[in-house]
């Protein structure tokens, strides 16, 4: 794994977001976490120009959890949003903070009920577990939720996981992970104290060989420390008034990596299986497709569900 020289990144720091607030939810203990989600697979970021390849849109998703079953980056997508409400839970409540989350809001109905929609569903989201995805929300029931646990604020935080090319001026090195983490909140009458976003790059990279093939596995050991960085500042801006925090009471356990391989029998055996991986993914779409033509839809259709060109469909 390498590092990258953070002055080769042009205009992107560690962390960065909106301007402190004077919301300190020290003030507003028992916090209830509503939920903690994210998006199932690791999408490309374009730095240039702030977009993301499509993997997570609302008709993609269904799709992607049939054909990224090959792909480690989705393996272990579970593992990733766990860690992630872990590390929130742990990290809130050593701050002094009294939490309630699924593991202590008993048989509050409003909690319980605070379910995922249809929507929710095909939108691709990926809940924590013992959470739903709940991606909207409203003034009564949070009310609701604060008045039958006694919580005096509710959070709603979500997770985006995302790779990038890391570069030594126009030169493409490796992939680094990136992480977007959004938070909303809420007190208990239902007003907003809080809708802010943190966003984090690592410093290290999966290194990248024969110009497209990189370590998954590797690219997924950076997502631990991003979590713990976008938590800190959070609660940097939330509970200690700007002030960055040691984290020292705290290290992120890395997520099944794999020992590095570091000879090249064992890179070649990696390519190799990159390539299998690739092959599967790409005859599980074709076999996605063909049942997409059967139930009527045109293959311009298929081909903007599935990503496959038409000339791949017609194979």
């Amino acid at each position: 794994m390498k590092k990258l020289i953070l002055s080769l990144i042009p205009a992107i720091s560690l962390f960065y977001g909106c301007a402190s607030t004077q919301v300190n939810l020290a003030e507003h203990s028992p916090v209830a976490i509503m939920t903690v989600y994210s998006n199932p697979s690791v999408p490309w970021y374009d730095e240039r120009t702030g977009a993301e390849s499509v993997e997570d849109g609302i008709v993609s998703g269904a799709v992607n959890r049939l054909v990224n079953k090959a792909n480690p980056e989705y393996e272990e997508r579970q593992e990733r949003i766990n860690q992630a409400s872990e590390i929130l839970s742990l990290r809130l409540r050593n701050s002094g903070l009294e939490v309630i989350d699924p593991t202590t809001a008993g048989d509050c109905s409003a909690y319980k009920n605070a379910g995922k929609t249809f929507v929710d569903y095909v939108a691709n989201t990926l809940p924590a577990e013992g959470y739903e995805a709940i991606t909207g929300t409203n003034r009564k029931k949070n009310k609701l939720v604060c008045k039958e646990t006694g919580a005096k604020s509710v959070l709603y935080v979500k997770f985006h996981f995302q790779k990038m090319y890391a570069k030594e001026g126009v030169h493409e090195k490796g992939v680094a992970a990136r992480l977007v983490m959004s938070v909303f909140g809420t007190d208990e009458n239902g007003k907003k104290i809080i809708n802010k976003e943190y966003k984090a790059v690592s410093e290290e990279y999966a290194e990248l060989s024969n110009y497209s093939n990189y370590s998954r596995d590797e690219l997924l050991s950076l997502y631990p420390e991003l979590e713990s960085q976008v938590i800190g500042q959070f609660l940097s801006d939330f509970v200690f008034g700007g002030e960055v925090q040691a984290q020292d009471d705290f290290a992120a356990t890395p997520i099944k990596i794999k020992p590095k391989e570091k000879t090249e029998a064992k890179t070649a055996e990696n390519e190799k299986q990159n390539s299998d991986a690739e092959s599967a993914v790409l005859e599980e779409k074709k076999a996605t497709a063909k049942k997409l033509l059967e139930r009527g839809m045109s293959k311009e259709e298929v081909s903007e569900i599935t990503g496959l060109s038409i000339e791949e469909i017609e194979e």
